[in-house]
């Protein structure tokens, strides 16, 4: 098993959001608050969908504890305190409150983030759909971080608008453990479904990849006008 992390922890080193363009940017503090805003508002169509790909996992799976696993990180996003995703609008808000940038049209990337997330969770073997979920949550915790720290010593970011972060720092360290457990108890019952898992890990980071290079480049092109 501890062969089949290593290979995970090298696929998801591929796809280092940290070490994307646009985060070396914001941890640098070398953009301006609305442009945070642009990413922020093109990003809250993920953050918004997040629930409802995790229900749409838990409503094909049979009873069990996955299923339970999976319908108690969904309530955890929308359903007990502030729903995730209007945390997520507070930060959006204060980057960018009349929405200058943040009113184009949903970017054909981040469109085929959340399709592709969506269709994994819709479609795809439950391990590989573990794979995406757990290529997206385990890497939240060290962005929230970076993006937090960020936030505070170059764009003067209230704590409102820095909740998200704050919550997203720690909670995805349980949520990360969770898929964690879940995929080796697939694995261990079916050894051949790691191939799976890696595969919808590569989808997932991808995805997640390909959506800030559509930000990025969408962002450099509205400063070039």
């Amino acid at each position: 098993m501890n062969d089949f992390w290593t290979v995970v922890r090298k696929e998801l080193d591929t796809y280092d959001l940290l070490s994307h363009p646009f985060y070396l940017a914001w941890t640098a503090g070398d953009l301006v608050p609305e442009e945070i805003g642009f990413y922020a508002w093109q990003y809250l169509n993920h953050v918004a969908a997040f629930p409802t790909y995790l229900t749409a996992l838990h409503s094909r799976l049979s009873d069990g504890a996955t299923r339970r696993a999976i319908l108690a990180n969904a309530a955890e996003e929308e359903a007990q305190g502030t729903a995730h995703a209007d945390l997520w609008e507070q930060f959006a808000s204060e980057m960018d409150p009349d929405r200058g940038l943040g009113k184009c049209e949903i970017l054909p990337e981040v469109r085929r983030l959340v399709q592709s997330y969506r269709d994994m969770a819709q479609n795809a073997t439950p391990p590989m759909a573990l794979g995406a979920f757990y290529a997206y949550e385990s890497q939240v915790p060290m962005l929230a971080e970076a993006k937090l720290a960020g936030l505070k010593a170059f764009y003067g970011a209230s704590d409102a608008a820095c909740a998200y972060f704050e919550l997203h720092r720690t909670a995805d360290i349980r949520h990360t453990k969770a898929w964690g457990r879940l995929i080796d108890h697939s694995i261990e019952k079916n050894p051949r479904c790691a191939l799976e898992v890696l595969d919808g890990v590569k989808r997932g980071a991808m995805a997640l990849w390909y959506a800030l290079d559509g930000i990025e480049t969408k962002r450099q092109t509205l400063l070039t006008q």
